[in-house]
């Protein structure tokens, strides 16, 4: 993966939300949001806010590394191109709810659709389930 991959996602505007799965009710529960994003030197930088969580917004800055073969810290398992929209499949190892899984993120980007799955494997288990997806559309 290369950081010119991005090109069509630098200096824009999205709006959308956020849909996770409450740890406590197991229901997909939706949150309205916004996110812009920026490449700035060798980092792709986004940022989201929360229409009614605002204490919730948060930045990132993600680095390719290891020659693009990991986004930040997070191997990259597969890159394809389909209908002139991007798919990229990262994986690492982590915790959800305080147990130990696998977490994998499916990133897709087109120039007008932004889409963000995390799925979540638990050690010893043989399914993934949707955490939460972050899914947008562009607004400049």
């Amino acid at each position: 993966m290369k950081l010119t991959d991005f090109e069509i996602l630098i200096n824009t505007s999205w709006e959308g939300q956020l849909t996770y799965k409450d740890y406590q009710s197991g229901k997909m529960t939706p949150v309205d949001a916004t996110m812009q994003i920026k490449i700035k030197n060798d980092r792709i930088i986004t940022n989201v806010q929360y229409t009614y969580e605002p204490n919730k917004n948060n930045s990132s800055s993600v680095k390719l590394k290891k020659g693009g073969t990991y986004y930040g810290n997070e191997k990259l398992i597969s890159n394809t191109i389909n209908n002139n929209e991007r798919t990229f499949v990262t994986h690492y190892e982590g915790k959800d709810g305080g147990k130990k899984a696998d977490i994998y993120i499916t990133h897709q980007f087109s120039k007008d659709r932004l889409k963000i799955t995390k799925e979540v494997q638990y050690k010893n288990e043989t399914t993934r389930f949707v955490r939460n997806t972050y899914e947008f559309k562009k607004i400049k």
